[in-house]
């Protein structure tokens, strides 16, 4: 997470290819019917922790910005934060390391961390983070987080295998959907559920809600979608699109801690 080139050449090469635009666009509605239901109504102060979404497609913060929300976000990317700042009204955006954020304590109202702390390498990382968030939350502020779900075959698969040979395989037969590769950044460390609550709760926050969330597998779905927006018309991609949310409806079977690609808490600062 440390290596932001990395990330500075992702956005660009993202951004001039624009690449996995359905997926993206599906990204986007899973996070912002979240941030919508789980985020606090009303005026507020709102930090956002990874600025990818908003630097490549829509983000969240659209729908956070109706509601007359003051809204600032942070990344470890120099490049990412430029392309959110641009993208996105009203944003404030700045470098900076989640693990030590340049704000004082209880700065914010809520805080919307998704897919933001499964990118480092040790699971210390991960808990110093946490312990940064609660720091800039209002006694009785939103926390809302979300992680890769270690407990899904194909994530699990994902962090198994080697990713280079992913992208290099996904490069070579997939010729003409794309060439940012189906795993173009870095995934690290990441907590189950259960894990992420209990440490959560050591740290000081009191869990409302708990399920998982992006339960459409990514491999087949930026597959199609990729072939879609080569070959497909604008209806046919909008029922794909359609499919995909469906698949949403598994958050609320028993089964949804092993069916969602990612984890999601919802806790409140004590």
């Amino acid at each position: 997470m440390t290596a932001t080139p990395e990330w500075d050449d992702l956005v660009g090469l993202w951004l001039d290819r624009r690449a996995q635009i359905l997926w993206r666009r599906h990204s986007d509605a899973v996070n912002t019917r979240l941030a919508g239901a789980w985020l606090p109504t009303g005026p507020a102060r709102v930090l956002k922790t990874d600025l990818f979404d908003e630097a490549v497609s829509g983000g969240v913060l659209p729908v956070v910005s109706e509601r007359g929300a003051e809204l600032v976000g942070v990344d470890l990317s120099p490049a990412v934060v430029k392309a959110a700042a641009a993208r996105t009204e009203h944003l404030q955006a700045q470098v900076a390391d989640v693990r030590k954020l340049p704000f004082s304590d209880e700065s914010f109202d809520a805080v919307f961390s998704n897919s933001t702390l499964d990118h480092f390498e040790s699971r210390d990382d991960i808990v110093v983070s946490l312990r940064e968030l609660h720091r800039v939350l209002r006694a009785g502020g939103t926390l809302v987080v979300t992680l890769d779900n270690p407990w899904n075959p194909l994530v699990a698969l994902s962090k198994a295998l080697p990713r280079r040979w992913l992208n290099e395989t996904w490069n070579r037969h997939a010729s003409g959907l794309g060439k940012v590769g189906v795993l173009p950044y870095q995934v690290g460390m990441t907590m189950s559920a259960p894990a992420l609550g209990r440490t959560l709760v050591g740290i000081g926050f009191t869990i409302e809600e708990t399920t998982a969330v992006m339960h459409a597998p990514r491999l087949p779905a930026v597959l199609v979608g990729s072939m879609l927006e080569r070959r497909g018309g604008r209806p046919t991609q909008e029922r794909f699109l359609e499919l995909l949310m469906c698949l949403e409806g598994m958050r609320d079977r028993r089964t949804r801690l092993v069916t969602g690609m990612f984890v999601a808490i919802r806790a409140t600062r004590g």
